[in-house]
């Protein structure tokens, strides 16, 4: 192990979520004094930033002459492989069956999910080209995300950690990492990095973690923009009838 690993380690778990948290408290605050959010740029940037990071591993990775496998590109089709394979396939069809649902679920249900995200709700995509270039991000973060909290992380957590430490710590720190969402979300979004880790560590390599992580931003980001669409769609409904009753009683 290099001091370089030491510092890529510290920048994943201490820098780069400091720096998130507090670039997303300034964007609360320019939105509380009228600002409007630019979410295509925010996307963008946050793509660039995720790929930078990945650049910064794979160069550590070729400099330090690793095997490939130990950041998890391994692929082998045996069957803990073939049981991740089945794995994956039904969560994804589970966030599938949760996206179709937002049409049947009541109005009064979709109000509350949209209270419980809070300030989570000024970076949701509002139109379809904001939801194209989110879908870039989704899949951004699968890829990026897993190379660097499953990969990377638990090869060096490994290093001074059983496996199963080494799994719990990364999962944690992956917590921390989405901060900004909301320090409520932290044990949520920890869980969801435990899900992702163990599908790493079953299966023996990142892609089907990949898979299932680029399908949960995508589709679980699919079901709160159409949730809020028809929030949205209601309001407008609510502010029209309101105005031709006033009219009428005029």
């Amino acid at each position: 192990m290099h001091f370089a690993d030491h510092l890529f380690f510290f920048l994943l778990a201490v820098a780069y979520p400091a720096v998130s948290y507090i670039n997303f408290q300034r964007l609360i605050r320019r939105v509380a004094a009228g600002h409007k959010v630019d979410r295509t740029k925010l996307y963008l940037e946050t793509i660039a930033g995720h790929w930078a990071l990945f650049a910064l591993a794979i160069a550590l990775w070729i400099w330090q002459e690793r095997t490939w496998s130990t950041l998890g590109f391994g692929l082998s089709t045996d069957l803990p492989f073939m049981i991740g394979v089945v794995l994956t396939i039904a969560g994804i069809g589970v966030l599938l069956w949760q996206v179709r649902g937002v049409a049947s679920n009541d109005i009064g249900e979709l109000r509350e999910l949209r209270q419980q995200m809070g300030h989570v709700e000024i970076i949701i995509p509002r139109n379809g080209n904001e939801l194209g270039r989110f879908y870039g991000l989704a899949a951004t973060a699968g890829i990026v995300e897993e190379v660097l909290y499953r990969g990377f992380m638990i090869w060096y957590l490994g290093q001074f950690l059983p496996l199963w430490a080494a799994v719990l710590v990364s999962s944690a720190v992956f917590g921390i990492g989405h901060a900004y969402q909301g320090i409520a979300s932290v044990p949520k979004i920890t869980i969801v990095g435990a899900v992702f880790a163990g599908l790493y560590v079953l299966s023996g390599s990142l892609w089907l973690a990949m898979v299932l992580h680029t399908a949960v931003d995508v589709l679980q980001g699919r079901f709160v923009y159409d949730a809020l669409r028809r929030c949205d769609d209601e309001d407008a409904r609510a502010a029209n009838n309101g105005d031709a009753v006033a009219a009428s009683a005029s």
